[in-house]
């Protein structure tokens, strides 16, 4: 059941997790899945600089991949129980 007030981001990784969890992908591809190559991430936040308003966007969509990357390292720690993973 999914709780209304949860994060966004908190929502992908759970399911990004559930992925892993059913073998389509492994922790590492799902970590790809995430994760904005160390290049591309730099020129996104450059151009979000430079960009100004019109730039926001762009700053936001990267720091939310951060997020999720955060949360679904949270959920791999605490990977023992797979109900709190998949439910």
């Amino acid at each position: 059941m999914q709780d209304y007030f949860e994060k966004p981001e908190s929502i992908e990784a759970r399911a990004i997790m559930r992925l892993v969890v059913l073998g389509t992908t492994t922790i590492e591809g799902a970590r790809e899945l995430i994760g904005i190559p160390e290049r591309q991430e730099h020129v996104l936040e450059l151009f979000a600089v430079q960009a100004g308003r019109d730039g926001h966007s762009v700053g936001y969509a990267v720091a939310f991949r951060r997020r999720v990357m955060e949360e679904f390292e949270k959920l791999v720690s605490a990977q023992g129980t797979h109900s709190d993973i998949v439910h």
